[in-house]
């Protein structure tokens, strides 16, 4: 019988692996013994071992993909990568990969503590991107989830900024991913977004706020998180009428809204309508265009919502 171990290219065993990162079970499966594997990850060998059961198949230190893809091996099937690395696979510049490597892993899901790896266990697992072969948190997600771990107030900010303007990710969208997120390490976040957003939104909210004075009703409220009736956060309305229970989403944030925005908007609006609330949703050019039309159509909304028995959500102003 031939043992097909004494003719095993060794050399080429590093071209199976994805970035070198190897289980010692699968270099096993390939035909090596423990022995040999242990041979090579002496000091002064070829290989080295990064976690227990995981060889890197150089003598180099790992760099930072290498420590990703020993991270996911780890962690098993459905994690999500998300944090700084993830920023860094969208194209943004502003996380600073000093940090851990930051993972998302099914509620269910221990996996042992490795060095350099932060494991964040949660019900609310993103569908995942595929970006450099790894799998990514969607770019609003992987924003949060680095701001909710960063300390100063200037890499937040930096953070959102970059994620808005060249991301094209509206502050809608990342109040929403905060609602989301619950309450931890989102308080900096929370305040240095409504900071920007105060700034995104000044020009089309100004001409909404300058089309209200002119409709001859009540003022709304502008940026009002609305609440179910059990306390579950239902969305954040552009404006609102409390006395009728209408809300207007004015999209004050941009004038192009990309696939991912206009999804959002259609999720608050569906999420508002299913508690009651009747919501009328103007395009930012339709208010810069044709601020008659927006005129009557806010005052026919206004009119059919106070004919309603008003829904019953609850709001912070």
């Amino acid at each position: 019988m031939n043992d097909n171990r004494a003719t095993l290219d060794l050399d080429a065993i590093p071209r199976v692996f994805d970035h070198l990162v190897a289980p010692a079970t699968e270099l096993i499966a390939l035909g090596l013994t423990s022995r040999v594997i242990r041979d090579r990850c002496q000091a002064g060998g070829p290989w080295q071992r990064l976690e227990s059961g995981l060889v890197l198949l150089t003598n180099q230190p790992p760099n930072r993909t290498q420590r990703i893809q020993a991270a996911l091996t780890v962690a098993g099937q459905d994690a999500v990568l998300s944090g700084v690395d993830a920023l860094a696979l969208h194209g943004m510049t502003a996380g600073r990969l000093d940090g851990p490597v930051h993972l998302l892993v099914p509620p269910h899901r221990q996996p042992r503590l490795v060095d350099g790896v932060y494991f964040e266990r949660t019900h609310q697992l993103p569908d995942p991107l595929h970006l450099a072969g790894f799998p990514v948190a969607p770019l609003p997600r992987a924003t949060i989830d680095t701001c909710r771990r960063a300390k100063a107030a200037e890499h937040v900010r930096a953070l959102l900024a970059e994620t808005i303007s060249q991301g094209r990710i509206t502050p809608a969208t990342l109040r929403d991913e905060l609602d989301r997120a619950g309450s931890r390490g989102t308080a900096l976040p929370r305040r240095v977004l409504a900071e920007i957003d105060d700034k995104v939104r000044s020009i089309a909210q100004g001409l909404a706020k300058r089309l209200v004075q002119r409709l001859g009703l009540p003022a709304p409220a502008w940026h009002v998180p609305i609440t179910s009736a059990n306390g579950s956060h239902v969305a954040t309305a552009d404006a609102w009428w409390d006395e009728v229970g209408l809300a207007w989403e004015v999209d004050s944030y941009a004038f192009d809204l990309s696939p991912d925005d206009a999804k959002a908007v259609l999720r608050r609006a569906a999420r508002l309508t299913a508690c009651g609330v009747l919501v009328l949703h103007t395009p930012p050019a339709q208010l810069r265009d044709e601020p008659n039309a927006v005129i009557e159509l806010l005052r026919a909304a206004y009119e059919r919502a106070a004919a309603r028995p008003r829904p019953d959500v609850r709001v912070n102003v």
